[in-house]
Formats: structure tokens, sequence, C-alpha cells
């Protein structure tokens, strides 16, 4: 085996960083935007019942929070109330949700980068550990999404405290006053907990396949 350089190295060390990236962003972009997603957890939890407001008034209120964040224009939630420091944390929101598909974007490009010039023998293959940098940009991500899951499993409540600590830095708006701000009514904490779960799920699956390929690709 021809010994790698250090931009072979480099570049091994930047596909495997960039493959929980595009794991965990791929999985996150279905509750970020694709909406039947919460029209399936809105049912399954009975979230109409739970806050009270028809299906039609819950569907309209979320697909305004959701036009809002993708698309711009006035904030809106529907037939229901909001205030200043609601519209504010929402607002807020928006960079985090677009940069989602940035994300995803970008780290499959560059993975499909590399695979592309190691295919053309610009690269030269690189093995760390005796493992391709497929299998192990799987590992680390399994290793990643067990250290947040079990954190969640622990205490979920103090999980989602400190990712808005982490996302909102300085900033408490997004302690929502269901008197002020009845969205908060239609996105309970149960639906937060559904996405996470759906998005470290997903991830992993996403991982084992990644793990798989490299595995049958090197032997």
């Amino acid at each position: 085996m021809i010994k790698p350089r250090a931009i072979d190295i480099l570049f091994a060390i930047l596909a495997i960083l960039m493959i929980p990236l595009l794991c965990i962003s791929a999985a996150a972009l279905v509750p970020c935007a694709f909406r039947p997603f919460y029209y399936f957890f809105m049912n399954a939890l009975d979230i109409p019942g739970s806050s009270g407001y028809p299906t039609a008034v819950v569907k309209e209120a979320y697909d305004d929070v959701m036009d809002y964040i993708w698309f711009g224009g006035p904030f809106r939630v529907g037939r229901l109330a909001f205030s200043p420091e609601g519209e504010a944390h929402f607002a807020d929101c928006v960079p985090l949700f677009r940069l989602q598909p940035l994300l995803f974007g970008l780290s499959l490009f560059l993975i499909f980068l590399y695979a592309f010039l190691r295919r053309r023998g610009i690269l030269r293959p690189v093995s760390l550990w005796g493992q391709s940098p497929l299998t192990l940009g799987g590992c680390l991500t399994v290793l990643s999404l067990a250290f947040v899951g079990i954190f969640a499993l622990i205490d979920f409540d103090r999980l989602f405290a400190l990712f808005h600590k982490i996302a909102f830095p300085g900033k408490d708006n997004w302690l929502f006053d269901p008197a002020t701000d009845e969205v908060i009514k239609i996105l309970p904490e149960s639906f937060f907990l559904a996405c996470a779960l759906f998005i470290v799920v997903g991830a992993l699956l996403l991982a084992a396949a990644a793990i798989f390929v490299g595995y049958r690709r090197r032997h």
C-alpha cells in the first residue's frame, strides 16, 4: 500500500468529521422541514385534545410558523395569540432551521468530493486504526449520538434547556407563557421528544449504513 501523504490524511479526517454532520443534518431535516411529520404526531399525541384547539386551528398555526421560518414574511400563528417575545424567539429560530439544508448540502458535497478524488487517484487511500474513513465516521456518529441519547434518557428536560442555552445564548424568550403565547400549547415537550428520538434513530441508521458500506468496501 502506498504511504499516504499529509494531504491524504487531512482529507480523510475531514471526511470522517463530515459523516456525523451528514447523518445528523439529514435526519434533522425531516422534523424541521417535512410538515407531515408534525401532522402525524399531532394526531398520535392528541395535540388538539391536550391544547383545547380544533385540529384545523392547530394545523393552521403550525403551517403559519413553518411559512414564516422557511419563506419569511410577517409572523403569524393562525388564530392563536402571541407576544413580542414569542415572535422574537421564532425570529431567532429562522437561522437555525435554514442552516440545516446548508449543513446537509455542504457535508454531502465534501464527502462526494473526497470519494471522487480518491477514485481518480488524486488522493491516496488512508487507513486509520485499520479502518476506512467511512467506517470511522459512522462510528463517530454512533458514539456522539449514544452520549446525547443517554443524556436524554437520564434528564431530557435538562438536555432541552441546555440546547436552548447554547443555541440562544443570553436569551430566555424561549420560555413561553401559554397565556400570552398560545403556540406553545400546540408544540408540547412530548413533540420535541419525538423529534429528538427521530433524529437520533435516523442518524444511527445512516451511521450503521456507513459502517456497513465501509466495512464491505475494505474487505
